[in-house]
């Protein structure tokens, strides 16, 4: 069975979970409970670690695809998946799209096998190739096949920015947000950074400020981003200026998580101090909860926050 079945089965069950282990998971040995789902990109794409190939041999895997593409065969797939198997995906997908779109490879011809490999393929791999060609090629239709795929971790990381390139980004948000609500670690950290927060009216923000930090791997590992492209310092302010009630419980839910990563001073993580408008948004909250302490009532932590910002 392909892991797109599986999944597809898998997520109409009330107990699935966004990192449960995949049909392949024997396939990776001794290495099968080093990483959880999405760790190993998420990590590599965050380090100094280098991920290129040989620009040769990235080209003569693109006409090994390319051939695939256009004639395909038995033959012709069993080279493709044997090249496509030596290296993981996240070395392969852009330069194999990038030497793809100047080889004249025809859209429906690169969809077809796209969809071969996201939805038949019982290797992960694979299935992460076809999702980054799906979104070169794919129709907006296709969509459902990347989230289904995306709402395991294992897959999100590529599933975000094939939505992107495939709806736009003008639409985009409204696929990641509510698959950002099923998955949890890393993949919605991809998630967040896939999220279009420039266009007018985006409900991205404001989700960041909600529940862009609820994280089972803590509030630290996106509580930057959070602050930043939620407008943090600006949101406390607003706050402040004006004669407001207690905050909804989510709003403070989620303002104190941000506030709490970004405290933690771990040395791994940014925190107050790499966040541009820290001292702005510290400067906010501390006379917000010394003249009216009273706004941040839904979060027990709201008063050990101020004593960690000292």
């Amino acid at each position: 069975m392909s892991i797109y079945k599986w999944l597809r089965l898998s997520q109409a069950e009330d107990a699935y979970e966004s990192n449960c282990p995949l049909p392949d998971h024997a396939d990776l040995g001794e290495n099968a409970n080093a990483w959880v789902p999405g760790a190993y990109e998420a990590l590599l794409m965050r380090s100094d670690y280098s991920i290129s190939r040989f620009a040769l041999l990235n080209y003569l895997l693109a006409r090994t695809v390319r051939k695939q593409m256009l004639t395909p065969s038995p033959a012709n797939q069993a080279r493709e998946e044997a090249k496509l198997l030596k290296t993981g995906a996240l070395a392969t997908v852009d330069p194999l799209i990038s030497h793809l779109s100047r080889m004249n490879v025809p859209r429906d011809a690169m969809r077809t096998e796209a969809l071969r490999l996201a939805c038949e393929s019982s290797k992960r791999e694979l299935v992460k190739v076809g999702m980054a060609l799906l979104g070169q090629s794919g129709e907006p239709s296709d969509a459902e096949i990347l989230l289904t795929l995306g709402r395991h971790e294992e897959f999100t990381f590529f599933a975000a920015p094939a939505l992107r390139a495939l709806l736009g980004a003008d639409a985009v948000n409204d696929a990641l947000l509510p698959l950002a609500d099923q998955v949890d670690g890393w993949g919605k950290t991809a998630i967040l950074y896939e999220l279009n927060y420039s266009l007018e009216g985006s409900a991205a923000p404001e989700y960041l400020l909600r529940r862009g930090c609820a994280n089972r791997l803590g509030p630290a590992l996106n509580a930057n981003l959070c602050a930043t492209k939620g407008q943090l310092a600006e949101r406390l302010e607003a706050i402040l200026a004006v004669d407001s009630s207690p905050l909804d419980a989510e709003l403070c839910v989620g303002i104190c998580e941000i506030l709490w990563g970004l405290t933690e001073f771990d040395g791994i993580h940014d925190s107050l101090n790499d966040y541009k408008h820290g001292i702005a948004a510290r400067n906010a909250f501390v006379k917000l909860m010394k003249e009216r302490p009273e706004v941040f009532s839904a979060d027990a932590r709201a008063a050990e926050i101020v004593e960690r910002m000292k």
